[in-house]
């Protein structure tokens, strides 16, 4: 039987650039459809512990052109909607599973909920991810995935 996750009091610190939450909508919008500035690609890298390759993947972006967007210095709209979706999902898991490193963790094991994949690689389309944050809530409620 599933043991309720307990729910940590542990904050993200969230480059100043990022909306400290999805509320008000009306500033992700705005943040998003300004594109992001480049640097949210070094942070997703660093909190997620992932390679450029694992990360340009998961975003659905060449290396190349993620080296053209650090030199541009702002990702287009949706390169920067696909990265509030793995923020959204850091932030979740750190909240339902104790902190940043144990959401690091979740987020790159295989889940057998999730057919095998990683929650991050099942994350890769919106419909994934909204999977992946119910999974999260049935962890915060103790229900069994």
């Amino acid at each position: 039987m599933a043991v309720p996750a307990q729910r940590s009091t542990e904050t993200i610190s969230l480059p100043s650039y990022l909306p400290a939450s999805e509320e008000p909508a009306t500033e992700t919008v705005e943040a998003i459809r300004e594109g992001l500035p480049a640097e949210v690609l070094g942070w997703l890298k660093e909190r997620l512990g992932l390679t450029a390759e694992e990360l340009a993947g998961v975003i659905h972006i060449s290396r190349r052109t993620m080296s053209r967007r650090k030199k541009e210095g702002r990702l287009k709209p949706d390169e920067s909607e696909r990265a509030v979706r793995l923020i959204r999902l850091y932030r979740r898991a750190a909240e339902v599973l104790g902190g940043p490193e144990e959401a690091t963790e979740w987020l790159r094991e295989e889940n057998f909920a999730l057919g095998g994949e990683t929650p991050l690689g099942f994350a890769d389309t919106e419909p994934g991810a909204r999977r992946v944050e119910r999974l999260l809530g049935q962890i915060e409620h103790g229900i069994p995935t």
